[in-house]
């Protein structure tokens, strides 16, 4: 009887254990469930990315991490220290995770192939006996000078400078010559007609009043005016230069039909000593910014400031041209960019060699295609940002040690930039002291808290929001109040970061994200504590970053660059952009002003210091160009068509150096 109450009791006690047993197997395989879910995610971004490489296109993805995330993680840390759970009970029971999951990113459609199109050339002769030879000579593209075109015409009228001393009253005008070249105003493109008026003297007896052959006395001879002699049928805007060609002070201004911000010329001033009277008056056919071209500095500006501003290719404004009914190759528009780039690198380079004298600058670097024979080789493009001066970008084929010393060597300033190996050269007893990013040592630890690990890295995150949000309300204050308030709010902050990493580090585990986070904080904590020392430079290196979107973004339109020349010259542009911009110039204003200035004193000397053109002769020992960025609502003062410096004496070129900087 016992074995038969005993058999009951043990069969019970065996399904006890087989339930328990069952209960831990479907924890598990919870668990397993979550795994796999989890690794699906991971492997559709994964997916995702690997897609976005294919074709060439990232996304933006924001790395901003919800505060109320944040909070949530951190009460939930704290619950599981203060709570008594045993070890193994707390592995053995699955853990809810807090806080929303990030949302799996879709994976994008594969671009479907374009088939390609093949068209046959269905000649409409030769094969019938016919001559092929006029086939042949069909200009496909339409290159060469030409005249055919639906554009507004502006012309201006330049009197010579003998006329205007003696007055237009002395001399009759007897024609006209005209030469074209293509402008561009606010609105569209413009043929811009440069008008030399040919006069002769009026004889003093054709003053006097003329007698007749039946003896009636007749008026003496009245010089015609610019629009009398002007074609009837011309349906042109009719300006004289000396009477409208002044620049105001405001680019912006509409007061000025001939300017509007757009069209600028620059003059000679009258000569003291007139040379000997000739039979014929006629004015000098004006320098244009590329000798021998069809191009006004207002059109090269409008070409520029679309193609590393607007990030517009030169193939869409080719379009754009030919629908406004003035057609332009592309192949013009490259060749003006590489001549009037190399007059824009001088000036580049005078502002990268001053911004190396600054007390900190920031730098950063990313990648650029230049077209090769075979394939595509890659290039770097280097972004400097002087404080509240200028922005300025350089060059170089390759990105290592000896690249670094040759951009940036000999500096001993402070210079702002990210943890990469190849700044390291530049760091060290004698040399630039190194300010790290706290944006940089953000990253790796977003991607931990997206991916799950937030208890390794909700703390840092938080920490890390705070001192941006102080760094904020000490933004206006000046360098000495700024590290002051530093050394207040933020230091402590900082020293309770640091401590709480030396803790975390030896529990993470290798290879997690977390890690690389921790590990980033370690290595670059003395760069991280550099803006407790310094109350000018910033906490972050975020204006290079953003800087070089202008370079990502125009490399997705334009792709890549013809060589390593075109490249440099594109740099040189996008600096005088990017610098004016952050001075609140206008950038096309500015590169047309500047480039027929350059045309019309290229024989003599001119200051851009001051963002301020004026034209003289160059002093003992003259140097290359100056610094063109200046205190900003200095562009445009310009008066009579020629400027007058308003600052202090600085280093100016000799003409020698203005047309080397040319050729």
């Amino acid at each position: 009887m016992a074995s038969r109450v005993a058999d009951p009791t043990k069969l019970v006690l065996e399904l006890q254990t087989r339930l328990k047993h069952l209960e831990g197997v479907e924890r598990r395989a919870a668990e397993l469930e979550r795994e796999v879910e989890r690794l699906r995610t991971e492997n559709d971004k994964l997916v995702a990315r690997v897609r976005e490489l294919e074709i060439g296109f990232r996304r933006f993805v924001s790395e901003r991490v919800p505060p109320e995330q944040l909070k949530l993680a951190l009460e939930a840390n704290s619950l599981a220290v203060n709570s008594g759970v045993e070890a193994d009970s707390a592995a053995e029971s699955p853990t809810p995770e807090i806080g929303v999951e990030p949302a799996p990113v879709p994976p994008v459609a594969p671009v479907p192939a374009i088939a390609p199109q093949t068209t046959a050339d269905t000649a409409a002769s030769g094969s019938d006996g016919s001559d092929p030879k006029p086939e042949r000579q069909k200009n496909r593209h339409n290159h060469g000078r030409r005249r055919n075109t639906t554009v507004p015409k502006l012309i201006v009228e330049i009197v010579p400078a003998e006329v205007q001393r003696l007055g237009m009253a002395n001399f009759e005008r007897i024609g006209h010559e005209d030469s074209s070249t293509l402008g561009h105003r606010r609105g569209g493109t413009i043929e811009l007609v440069t008008r030399r008026g040919k006069y002769v003297p009026i004889v003093p007896s054709s003053k006097a009043a003329t007698v007749a052959t039946d003896g009636a006395q007749v008026p003496a001879a009245v010089p015609p005016t610019a629009e009398a002699t002007a074609p009837p049928s011309e349906d042109a805007v009719v300006v004289v230069l000396h009477e409208v060609a002044t620049v105001p002070a405001d680019p912006a201004c509409k007061s000025n039909p001939f300017v509007d911000g757009a069209i600028v010329y620059y003059t000679p001033k009258l000569p003291v000593a007139c040379p000997a009277a000739v039979p014929v008056q006629i004015a000098p056919v004006p320098e244009r910014p590329i000798h021998g071209g069809l191009v006004d500095a207002s059109l090269l500006a409008h070409l520029f400031v679309h193609k590393f501003d607007y990030h517009t290719p030169y193939y869409r404004q080719e379009i754009e041209a030919r629908r406004q009914g003035c057609p332009n190759s592309r192949t013009n528009m490259v060749r003006w960019q590489f001549e009037a780039g190399s007059v824009l690198m001088s000036i580049a380079d005078a502002a990268w060699k001053d911004a190396l004298h600054r007390s900190w600058f920031g730098t950063d670097a990313t990648g650029t295609a230049i077209q090769a024979k075979d394939k595509f080789r890659h290039g770097h493009i280097f972004v400097l940002v002087a404080p509240g001066d200028s922005v300025l970008f350089r060059y170089s084929d390759k990105y290592d040690h000896d690249t670094m010393l040759e951009v940036f060597g000999g500096y001993q300033g402070t210079v702002v930039a990210d943890a990469s190996s190849v700044n390291n050269i530049l760091f060290g007893p004698g040399k630039a002291r190194e300010a790290g990013c706290w944006s940089h040592a953000r990253k790796p630890l977003v991607k931990a808290f997206e991916a799950g690990e937030k208890e390794q890295s909700a703390f840092a995150l938080k920490t890390i929001q705070d001192l941006f949000h102080i760094e904020e309300k000490l933004a206006l204050l000046t360098p000495e109040a700024r590290l002051e308030g530093r050394l207040h709010q933020s230091a402590p902050l900082v020293d309770a970061l640091f401590t709480w990493v030396d803790e975390q580090w030896p529990k993470a585990l290798d290879g997690s994200l977390a890690r690389k986070g921790l590990v980033y904080l370690r290595n670059q904590r003395e760069a991280l504590r550099e803006f407790l020392r310094n109350g000018e430079i910033p906490m972050d290196n975020n204006a290079c970053e953003r800087a070089l979107r202008r370079v990502v973004k125009g490399r997705r339109n334009w792709l890549s660059h013809g060589s390593a020349d075109h490249a440099e010259r594109a740099c040189a542009i996008s600096s005088l952009i990017a610098s004016c911009e952050l001075h609140g110039i206008d950038p096309e204003f500015y590169l047309q002003e500047f480039s027929a200035a350059i045309a019309s004193t290229r024989d003599s000397f001119f200051d851009l210091r001051l963002f301020v053109l004026d034209a003289g002769e160059a002093p003992p020992g003259a140097l290359p160009f100056p610094l063109p960025f200046p205190p900003p609502g200095l562009a445009g003062a310009v008066s009579s068509g020629i400027a007058t410096s308003r600052g202090t004496s600085s280093p100016k070129p000799s003409s020698a150096a203005v047309r080397a900087a040319r050729r």
